[in-house]
């Protein structure tokens, strides 16, 4: 039947958009996570040598290293912005799954077309 390998494509996106999702949502905790750390830490240089960790102070270097290479990865990614696109474009894969498996077969061609304009759109807007 025609309906199951337009489901059957669709369920294969659908885990990988979800897949990327975590990924990118991942990655952007993560680089904020560690740029907000390492520039208090750089931010701090002068007042860490007296503190109760004073071998941070040897890192500082490392860390401001670390900050600028992750501000431009950041930057590039865009990790949050891709991150919201994936969300947003499985979110609209999984509502046409739905409506693909309850559609009568006339309904099929619309739906085909849609499921590759929402394809086109994902790449053109997330992927690199």
């Amino acid at each position: 039947m025609p309906t199951d390998s337009l489901v059957a494509d669709i369920q294969s996106e659908l885990k990988k958009w979800s897949v990327n999702t975590r990924v990118y949502g991942s990655l952007y905790v993560g680089i904020r996570s560690c740029l907000i750390i390492a520039s208090a830490l750089v931010a701090t240089r002068d007042s860490l040598s007296t503190s109760v960790a004073p071998f941070l102070s040897g890192w500082v270097p490392i860390l401001a290293l670390l900050v600028t290479i992750l501000t431009a990865i950041d930057t590039w990614m865009k990790p949050r912005d891709k991150w919201r696109g994936f969300m947003e474009d499985r979110d609209a894969l999984d509502d046409l799954r739905l409506r693909v498996e309850s559609a009568a077969t006339p309904a099929m061609d619309a739906l085909r077309t849609e499921f590759a304009s929402l394809r086109k759109r994902h790449r053109e807007k997330n992927v690199y």
